[in-house]
């Protein structure tokens, strides 16, 4: 009996606590929103998509097996002269024929053809996936971008927070003042006032906290109503101008596809040979002479080679010269608006980071005037509207400060994305 009276009493302690904050990190949250999307079962089905095209361009070397058969009435027929026919007894050939037979035919060179289909299969797939990454990298572009915003608010709330606790403070010191007619019932009003702003505030970011986090949410797939967002250690980058983007393996993909391309319309005028048998049944075979159906065969090579093909051949590359030349002048220009992104991007970290080293100096001074002003309101030798000032400028220097951090982070993270290392 009093197992299940002790097992009852945790449960009921158990369902009434608080449920505890889950810790998330900007990193989980991009994996999460990465396992969520279908980018990665597009990989997958163009995989096997390429699997199905590489078959179907080298399909042609697997053997070709049909029936062939026909029934006719040929006008002119082999003849030979009457008095040899005489002689040695040959029977004048009939005009009626049918026949049917089998046909086997397998390639054994089809002019580089499948090879150079299979290497442009390959390319065109591979920009396929460096799409499908690129889309995962925007993304991710997505995530950091809601979860540093949401880093902002909860620094702002914070910071509104410790305000709001030391005008309450000072409001209740106040109010002891008050019962000794030292100081106006006016300076409390004024404090409690500006308690009641921040509240305001407060409730505002409030809510722009709850919708980002239920985009946030979406994005993920979890349910991150109750998580505590860490802030993340600043990310190393380099400051050069190199970078390994997406977009430079589709150009070079492109260009080199276009290359094969022309290959294998080159392709179409080299030689081909394949290997043939074919049997069969009918009247006539092969002896024209005989009159009678019987069986027949023929093994042996059969070649192709195409003569006047080149005006065609060279218009087809003419084009594809022109469309390689169109791309490599793309390539170069994107290549130049990259590294001005990098460079403004490298300006900005730099800048931010000269910013944070000022404002680490305005909020030390701002918090030893803001220290001196306390005493100062409690002896009446300032006005309430002037300690409120005075609090103010330390709540935007701190605020600057955090959201100059986070900035911070927002900048090097978009460099990683301008470099293709996210």
């Amino acid at each position: 009996m009093k197992k299940i009276i002790i097992t009852t009493i945790l449960l009921l302690v158990f369902a009434v606590a608080p449920a505890t904050a889950q810790v998330v990190t900007i990193d989980e949250c991009q994996q999460w929103a990465v396992a969520q999307s279908s980018s990665n079962l597009q990989k997958e089905l163009n995989e096997q998509l390429l699997q199905v095209k590489l078959n179907d361009v080298s399909s042609h070397y697997y053997p070709t097996l049909q029936i062939d058969g026909a029934i006719g009435y040929m006008s002119p027929i082999t003849q030979l002269p009457e008095a040899i026919a005489k002689d040695y007894d040959i029977a004048t050939p009939r005009h009626d024929l049918y026949n049917v037979s089998l046909n086997l035919q397998q390639v054994v060179f089809d002019g580089l053809q499948a090879s150079y289909g299979r290497k442009r299969e390959r390319l065109l797939n591979n920009n396929e996936i460096s799409k499908l990454d690129l889309s995962i990298a925007q993304l991710k572009e997505q995530v950091i971008n809601m979860y540093l915003n949401l880093l902002i608010i909860d620094k702002q709330i914070e910071i509104l927070s410790n305000v709001e606790k030391i005008f309450q403070e000072q409001s209740d010191q106040l109010k002891a003042l008050l019962k000794a007619g030292v100081v106006y019932a006016n300076s409390i009003a004024q404090l409690d006032v500006e308690g009641l702003k921040i509240q305001q505030q407060k409730d505002e970011m409030l809510a722009n906290r709850e919708s980002l986090i239920s985009s946030l949410s979406i994005l993920t797939g979890k349910d991150l109503s109750n998580a505590e967002f860490v802030q993340p250690q600043l990310p190393s980058v380099s400051y050069d101008l190199g970078s390994s983007r997406l977009e430079f393996s589709i150009f070079e993909n492109t260009i080199n596809s276009l290359e094969y391309q022309r290959k294998l319309h080159i392709s179409k005028s080299l030689p081909k040979l394949a290997f043939m048998a074919i049997g069969g049944y009918g009247r006539p075979n092969y002896n024209l002479l005989s009159n009678k159906a019987d069986w027949f065969y023929v093994v042996g090579l059969k070649f192709n080679i195409p003569l006047i093909d080149w005006a065609k051949t060279k218009g087809v590359s003419d084009i594809i010269a022109v469309q390689k030349s169109i791309l490599e002048s793309q390539q170069a220009d994107f290549t130049k608006g990259n590294q001005i992104a990098i460079q403004e991007k490298i300006n900005e970290i730099k800048r931010i980071e000269h910013l944070l080293i000022l404002d680490e100096q305005i909020t030390q001074k701002y918090q030893e005037i803001r220290e001196t002003a306390n005493t100062q309101l409690l002896n009446g030798t300032i006005t309430t509207m002037d300690y409120i000032k005075l609090q103010n400028d330390e709540t935007l220097s701190i605020t600057a400060r955090e959201v100059h951090t986070i900035q911070l982070l927002k900048a090097k993270y978009e460099l990683m994305a301008l470099k293709g290392q996210l």
